[in-house]
């Protein structure tokens, strides 16, 4: 089997960044309006978050998964982090608000 190119590799991690960063803005965008009236963070910002650590975190394990699946070693690890970290920070605020 011949080896993929390294630039192949970098190109796709470029490529699917912002992808990511847009899935986790519009996740947090729903946790942060999520909340009860006047603002204030309640069980309803608790599930939005709960449920965008699932989202991010799923995301994180099929696209990343697959990408190192693949054999791209750097766009496979660079989603790992970023969705992961992403996921992370959901389940804080779930923890937080829940």
């Amino acid at each position: 089997m011949q080896r993929r190119s390294v630039w192949l590799d970098l190109g796709l991690a470029v490529a699917l960044l912002p992808v990511s960063a847009m899935l986790i803005v519009w996740l947090g965008v729903h946790v942060m309006f999520s909340g009860d009236d006047f603002g204030s963070p309640g069980i309803r910002t608790a599930h939005a978050a709960r449920r965008g650590a699932w989202i991010s975190g799923c995301v994180a394990v099929v696209v990343g998964g697959g990408l190192l699946g693949l054999r791209l070693w750097i766009a496979g690890s660079l989603q790992l982090l970023v969705l992961g970290a992403a996921a992370v920070l959901f389940a804080a605020v779930a923890m937080q608000h829940g």
